[in-house]
Order: structure tokens, then sequence, then C-alpha cells
């Protein structure tokens, strides 16, 4: 008889691991760039009063003048939401106290303080709602499904730094959780209104989220009538208006803020800062025509989205499942968000958006690609761990050395910089209590403890590895491993992304050389710690059971009754 672990301890263990990985998260303290001293100045503003960031214009380049004054270029729902906090920060004299802090520049302490609830608190709802909605599609494994979207993506390095990427991408994502749950009851225009609410919220913070909003409104719609409707009988009109009418009169109040914002600081409600940037006035806000070349670059760079996160690569294979399970709806809006964002993204000036460790206009799509994990490590458990664990080597290693790389060559600086023990600034360091891994090691030890306690929450039954998986699991991370040095490179992808850097104005040149192979120092790693990984849990299922068998081992009884048995 395997045994199996009780569901209220499979879910704290989840819970645990989450908070684990947000604690990860919280200890770094990140160099704060012009993306982030633009929202924080736009925050300081809106506290003190004004929408105008004129005190502040030497922080950032992400401004744009409008009358004779300086605004923040950034959308203005994160400074709107983050206002209350940081209204908390100066009653006890954060900001002042970190001016005079020799750390980071600029109060950036008060910035990584702010970043505690306006990046590090969305990471934590996501991770929560995917595995919720993870475990509704594969009891017990939820939790590996969160861990491995929150370690091996770019959720991880963003949840580190104020920018809105993590919180607009909760929002979205919380707007999708809604009518999910509204879809398995009664139909209650409730969820409708609330999901409404939340997607204009997210376009208030990220105005891409838009293409969230109109999947889900789609989403929404396409209900019949009542849970118990014929197969087949399409939704008639007038439930389709009263469900649409309910969740786009939600996404009206959403964006309110948004709205309120455009007057107050321009004297119209749908003026955007977005729109006296120069970059920004050609096309849509700076977007034309889909480049199929520009998409291969944000996938398959050396700081593309399935070479530094291979594990979303399954996320692929994950909505298929999802589709034959019935989830159509939702497999078809999963689809819809990920190719929107794609799309966009491939048709935007500046596909990577700057000076990031990959294509960070992607991560709103990402936590809609979590919940298909789920599947995937029911039916591929070999390459989902191994996948897993080499995502996670490498996103945890851009965020505590340097995330905020120029350009694919500069990917090349993570590997000696985390051999070198060269590291970002931890709640350690900052302090002055010590220097490199020490400083480091709360982040790592927090990040291995929610892979270990995701394994865990899932019970070696549901990730127990026969040895045809784990030759799968090599394999898998092999060929990643081998693409990740040498595809980029070899085909062009590299060279074709740092052209474009260039032909924006920025610099493809490397900070420091490293040769043609940016990644290998970084992949090798990452392909040890898969294979380590899979070693493991291939192998500590098969010593408990024979330590079981001597004379005098007590096997363990199921915790669960048959009836409380995942399937098979």
């Amino acid at each position: 008889m395997t045994s199996q672990m009780n569901p209220a301890r499979s879910r704290n263990f989840g819970i645990l691991a989450i908070v684990c990985l947000a604690l990860a998260a919280a200890t770094v303290m990140q160099a704060s760039g012009w993306n982030q001293s633009s929202h924080y100045a736009l925050t300081k503003s809106i506290a003190g009063g004004s929408p105008i960031i004129d005190p502040y214009r030497q922080w950032t380049g992400d401004k744009a003048k409008f009358q004779g004054h300086w605004y923040s270029s950034r959308a203005p729902g994160l400074a709107i939401l983050s206002v209350p906090a940081y209204a908390g920060l100066e009653l006890v004299g954060a900001p002042a106290l970190a001016a005079g802090a020799a750390a980071l520049k600029r109060e950036g302490e008060a910035t990584w303080a702010l970043g505690l609830w306006a990046a590090v608190l969305p990471l934590a709802l996501i991770l929560v709602l995917v595995r919720r909605l993870g475990e509704r599609v594969e009891p017990g494994l939820g939790t590996p499904a969160a861990i491995a979207l929150g370690a091996g993506t770019l959720l991880l390095p963003f949840s580190t730094m104020l920018f809105s990427h993590v919180l607009s991408a909760a929002l979205g994502f919380a707007a999708f959780a809604l009518p999910w749950r509204e879809r398995e009851g009664r139909p209650r225009a409730f969820w409708l209104v609330g999901a409404g609410v939340l997607a204009g919220l997210g376009v208030a913070a990220e105005y891409p989220t838009v293409f969230v909003g109109i999947a889900l409104g789609l989403y929404a719609i396409s209900r019949r009538s009542a849970p118990e409707a014929a197969p087949g009988r399409r939704p008639r009109f007038a439930a389709m208006a009263q469900r649409g009418l309910a969740y786009s009169g939600g996404a009206v109040a959403g964006v309110i803020p948004l709205l309120a914002y455009n007057q107050w600081a321009f004297g119209s409600p749908t003026h955007l800062a977005y729109a006296d940037l120069k970059a920004h006035q050609s096309g849509f806000f700076g977007i034309g025509i889909p480049n199929p070349a520009v998409a291969v670059e944000i996938l398959f760079s050396s700081r593309g989205l399935f070479v530094l996160a291979p594990i979303l690569l399954l996320s692929l294979v994950g909505i298929v499942l999802l589709a034959r399970r019935g989830l159509r709806a939702e497999a078809y809006t999963i689809t819809g968000v990920a190719l929107a964002y794609l799309l966009y993204n491939a048709g935007y000036f500046l596909p990577f958006g700057g000076e990031v460790p990959g294509p960070r206009f992607l991560i709103s799509a990402l936590p809609f690609l979590g919940v298909p994990l789920a599947l995937v490590f029911r039916r591929m458990p070999g390459p989902a761990i191994a996948l897993a664990l080499a995502s996670a080597v490498v996103m945890a290693t851009a965020t505590i050395t340097d995330p905020l790389i120029e350009n694919e060559a500069d990917t090349g600086l993570w590997g000696p910089a985390l051999a070198g023990g060269e590291f970002q600034q931890t709640i350690l360091s900052a302090a002055g209590l010590t220097e490199g891994w020490l400083a480091a090691a709360p982040f790592v030890l927090l990040v291995g403890a929610a892979v270990a306690l995701a394994g865990v929450a899932a019970g070696s039954e549901r990730l127990a590895l026969s040895p045809r998986q784990a030759g799968l699991g090599i394999a898998a991370v092999a060929a990643w491993a081998v693409f990740a040095v040498l595809g980029p490179s070899v085909l062009g992808v590299d060279a074709s992304a740092g052209a474009r850097i260039v032909a924006a104005g920025g610099s493809a040149a490397p900070e420091v050389d490293h040769g043609a192979l940016p990644l290998l120092e970084l992949a090798a790693l990452a392909l040890a710690v898969a294979v380590a990984g899979l070693a493991l849990v291939f192998a500590v299922p098969r010593a408990s059971a024979r330590l079981r068998a001597r004379p005098g081992g007590r096997p363990r009884e199921s915790s669960l009754s048959p009836a409380g048995a995942t399937r098979a």
C-alpha cells in the first residue's frame, strides 16, 4: 500500500512553501533603476498631493513633460495603490532614514520597503491562486506548479523590484480566478463584477493588461446560462448580454482611478503620459505590426523566455492536457492571453523593455501558464521536475546577482558572479552585517526550502519517478542546456536581438566579454542541479520502501480513506 499525505497537511506545506518563496524575494534589495525610481517618485508626489514629479525629475529617465512639468511615464496604478503603504513608511520616518543610508541611492531602502507591498505581496497572491486552481485540475500538484512558476520564471526577479508587472499580473490573474470559480456553481453576477474590477485595476497598473481584460470578457460571456444546460447548446443572447454587462460594468469601475488620475494630472481622463514620449508617437503607442523575428528573439535568445525558464515549454503541453480534461474555455483563455502578449510584444519598438533579465512585457501572461503545469507534473513528472529545477537555478541566480542587464551577452555575468559571490544587496549586507555568500544565504536557503516543501506537499507518490521518467527528465534538461548554450549564438538569435537593441538606441556590447557562449557556466550548473534533483526524487522513495521492508520496519498506514485517494 502506498501512503498518501493528509490533504490538510499537504495544504499547510504548500502555504509554507509559498511563504518561503515570498520571504526569499523580500530579502533582496536591488539597485534602483529608472523604472523603479519613476514609480517611487510618483508615489511620493501623489502622497504629497500632486501628480507632478518635478522635485524628483533627476532620479529617472522614465518621465514625460507636459505643459512645462514633469510626470512619470509609468501607468499610475502601482503608485495609487502604494500611497497607503508609503504613508505608513512616512509615519515611521522610513524615507528620511533611507535618504541618509549608505547601502542604496536616492531612498533606495524605502523603494525596497514599498516593493514589499507592491511586488512581494502580489507574488504571494499569484502563487496562492495558481496553487488553488492547480489543485482543482490535479489534486495534490498545485503547489509544485505554483513554486515552479514563482521560482523558475521572471516573476522571481521582478518580485524584488518596484516594477508594475507582478502587480498587474496578480490583478489580471485574480480576475481570471473569479469567473473560473463562478463557472463551477450557479451563475452569479457578483463574481463577474469582481473580475471586471480587478481587470480594470490591472489596466491602471499596466496598460497592456487590457489584453487580459478582453480575453476574460470573452471567457465571462461564454458560459451557458445554467450548469445543467444541454451539451452543445449555445448561450442565449440575453444571458450573454447580462454577463457581459456585469463584467464590463466592473471593468469601468476598475479603471476609474486611472481616469481620475489622468483628469487630475493632464486635465483629460483619456490623456496618457505614454502619449508624450517620442518613441510612442509612432504606431499605436510604439506598437507596430508583429515581427516574427522579434517573437523568436523574445522566446529563444539568451534572454528569451523559454531559454531562461524552460519549464514554460511544458506549459504548452499542459494547455493541451487541460483541454482534454474538458476545460476547453479555460485552455482557450490561457492560450489567448499568452498569444496576445507575444504578438503585442513582437510589435513593440523595444521588445525586452530595456535593462532587464528577460522579456518583461510577457510577465502578465505567466500566471496563466502556471496552472497547466499541475497536469504536467502528473503526466510527465521527470521532465517537469528537471526543467523546473533548471529554471529555478537560472532565475534565482539572475535575481541575486544582477537582473538589470542590458543585452543578451550580459547573461554571461551571472555564472561568474555567482561563483565569485558578487551579489546584490540583501537585508544582511545593507545592515552591514556580512557580505558575499553569507549575505545571500537567506535568499538561497529560502528558495531551496520553497522547492523542497513543494515536493513534500505533493508527496512521494504523486512525484514518484519510474526509470523511464527519470531518463526523460535527464534527456529534457540536457537538450535544454545544449540549446541554451549553443542555440542563441549558432542560430544568430542573439546577434539579431543585439542589432535591434542598437537600433533602439541601446548597446549590444557586453559589460564584460564572456565569449560567444554566455550561458555556458550557468547552464552547466542548472543541468547538474536538475540531474541531482532527479536522482534524489528517484532514490528516496525506494530507499524508504526498503527501510520499511526490513524486519521491525513499520509501514505507514494511508492517512486517506480510499475515497480520498487521488486519481490514478
